[in-house]
């Protein structure tokens, strides 16, 4: 794409009809979203996105406007109709700000709003274009806009249970995103939507009716019910996630948005027990369990997790998975990048390269440090502070990076040491660092603390391996 072209894109952005998309974007995301939670607000979001991210896309992408508009209806349809684009779109915005897209059919009604975007476009294509240091008022607003619309939304949550004649109603909260409660008359095989009384005080204990030795309790704070037959002198434990899920599921539902609050932790908030047909003492447990949903022990003692399911019940399809590879520990795969980094151009210094080129070298390290130093871990400035330390992140990040190996390219023939060593006690580093974590995401080790230590102990051992073979190389001298 040309300047002029760019200039265009430019006049495309500032368009009145894009300008007013923009304002609703904002406005629609901060105000009515939250106050009215919904299809309406949250296709409205969708019509607005589509009229204002085929401009930026041209501006950013420096592609033609048809190429720019033909992407953002392309990516919208995958993000909409598929698992995996959700996903993905998931993952990427969250590189910005802790994101959740989840994917949706009936989303694609706002397609044709990619229309009005193409008729902005060729009457922007019509005006003289617009300079390029307009681009610092215009492009963070449109960015920040796209990015703030898919802020994670509040979880529902079970806070209470009780039994309601031949129902067991779960009480859910809060009544900000829709939540609703839910119960279930067939002994927790299914759930519906229940809209009459739904305030119970939460029990935390109860027994089985006609068995007043036989009960359960919850263990607060904790995933977890214990269960006694003999009136209480002793307890054992009937189901529980251990610690390290539970830390898991912490990740999992914990809200970032600052424009919401906070989603609670997982945690057994009240149990209910209900008799049910199937001999003398048969019943049912029923678990509120915060943002996790509830957890049913059946009449055959067998107890399984269900999660809110879209159609207003729970099932178990929807429960969150206690492992899952690789997902929810972005934190420590940033760390690990960067220790590695560190430990790369520490090395680099060691073979001689800051010696051959000590401006070049050490700018462009601390370049690539600081580009990096946003990604890893949580952010320390609030949003939306930490987007703009993300977004001015990625192109020093990339000049560093560029930098460094350009130096690296160039003197790896005059220097004491060519590199390749330090490089792979970088790359031995990032695994020893990672794959603990990649492990815990797994359940294997299943302490969060576990996977600390031998993150500490793995990551050190390859640079603690070079540290001493140069110390004894040098007490050797050259002849040995």
């Amino acid at each position: 794409m040309t300047t002029r072209s760019s200039g265009h894109a430019l006049a495309w952005l500032g368009h009145p009809v894009t300008v007013l998309a923009l304002a609703m974007l904002l406005l629609n995301d901060h105000v009515p979203k939250g106050l009215w939670p919904g299809p309406v607000t949250g296709k409205l979001s969708d019509v607005a996105g589509l009229v204002v991210a085929p401009p930026l896309a041209a501006l950013l992408l420096r592609c033609p406007a048809p190429a720019a508009i033909a992407l953002t209806g392309t990516l919208f349809t995958l993000v909409k109709t598929t698992a995996a684009g959700a996903e993905a779109a998931s993952w990427l915005w969250s590189l910005l700000i802790p994101s959740r897209v989840v994917a949706d059919p009936t989303d694609l009604i706002a397609l044709p709003a990619l229309g009005l975007a193409w008729l902005a476009w060729r009457q922007a294509a019509r005006r003289p274009p617009v300079r390029l240091p307009h681009a610092v008022l215009v492009v963070p607003v449109a960015v920040f806009a796209v990015t703030a619309t898919s802020a994670v939304p509040q979880a529902p949550s079970a806070v209470s249970v009780a039994v309601n004649g031949s129902a067991v109603v779960v009480d859910v909260a809060p009544p900000s995103v829709g939540a609703q409660a839910r119960a279930s008359t067939d002994g927790g095989a299914t759930w519906h939507p229940w809209t009459e009384n739904r305030t119970y005080a939460p029990q935390s204990s109860a027994c089985v009716p006609g068995e007043q030795a036989h009960c359960y309790r919850i263990r607060p704070g904790l995933l977890e019910i214990e269960e006694t037959t003999d009136g209480g002198s002793t307890w054992s434990t009937s189901w529980a996630v251990p610690s390290g899920r539970r830390h898991w599921l912490d990740r999992i539902y914990e809200n970032s948005d600052p424009h919401g609050l906070p989603s609670d932790l997982a945690a057994s908030r009240a149990l209910a027990v209900q008799a049910v047909p199937g001999g003398a003492g048969a019943h049912i447990v029923v678990v509120a369990n915060g943002p996790d949903g509830v957890a049913v022990r059946d009449a055959s003692g067998l107890w399984r997790r269900l999660g809110f399911a879209d159609d207003g019940g729970f099932s178990a399809r929807s429960a969150a998975p206690l492992t899952n590879p690789g997902v929810q520990i972005d934190d420590e795969l940033w760390i690990a990048v960067l220790i590695a980094v560190a430990v790369l151009l520490l090395g680099l210094v060691a073979d001689g390269f800051l010696g051959r080129a000590p401006v070049a070298f050490g700018v462009a390290g601390l370049l690539l440090w600081i580009g990096l130093l946003p990604f890893a871990g949580p952010p320390v400035l609030d949003w939306p502070y930490s987007l703009v330390a993300r977004l001015a992140g990625i192109p020093l990040a990339l000049a560093g990076g560029v930098g460094v190996l350009v130096v690296w390219a160039v003197h790896q023939n005059h220097t004491e040491r060519a590199g390749g060593r330090s490089a792979l006690v970088a790359v031995a580093t990032f695994a020893g660092v990672y794959f603990p974590f990649l492990g815990w995401s797994a359940g294997l080790p299943d302490a969060y603390r576990t996977a600390v230590l031998l993150a500490v102990i793995l990551g050190a051992t390859a640079p603690g391996w070079l540290i001493a073979r140069r110390i004894l190389q040098k007490r050797k001298g050259p002849a040995g």
